[in-house]
């Protein structure tokens, strides 16, 4: 796992946390047969992967990823439909994308096959996402930022600049 204190997120992950979530990730990614799973925070800073693919620059993906739910959440936004747990689903010819929130923090990609059941690569992210949120929820007494605080500068457009520039900058 890379460093992890993300101070635009509010996150810092102990040892322990780190061990925890890379824990889920390695049984995540051997369940699904996946050929990449990748946790990143919701600003887009890498944590870590796994799965068979390794020719993928994980930090520019991280960025993307985040931008991605953050996109969708805006959409959602905008159109009244607010919901507590996204989770995007992409079908192409030959894999399924699955980005899920993971708490307040992260989020979670899976690439997998689509001769993967559907209904089984779902139910996998979802028990991987609730983990991940119980890993890294707050001790108590100790509260978590602000959504408007997840987000650089609290704005979308931000967001998505931040995740464009980090492409061209790692």
């Amino acid at each position: 796992m890379v460093d992890h204190g993300d101070v635009a997120s509010g996150l810092s992950l102990s040892p322990l946390q780190e061990k925890a979530l890379e824990a889920v990730l390695v049984q995540l990614a051997a369940k699904s047969s996946a050929a990449l799973v990748l946790l990143s925070t919701r600003t887009g800073h890498y944590i870590s992967s796994r799965g068979t693919r390794h020719d993928v620059d994980t930090a520019g993906l991280a960025s993307l990823v985040a931008a991605d739910l953050a996109a969708s959440q805006y959409i959602t936004d905008m159109v009244d439909a607010t919901e507590s747990h996204t989770m995007i689903l992409r079908e192409g010819e030959r894999h399924t994308t699955l980005i899920a929130e993971a708490g307040p923090s992260l989020v979670l990609l899976v690439v997998a096959s689509r001769e993967v059941p559907l209904g089984w690569i779902r139910m996998l992210v979802q028990g991987a996402s609730q983990r991940m949120a119980e890993i890294t929820r707050p001790a108590p007494g100790r509260a978590m930022p602000a959504p408007a605080a997840m987000v650089p500068g609290g704005e979308f457009a931000d967001l998505v600049g931040q995740a464009i520039d980090d492409l061209w900058t790692e």
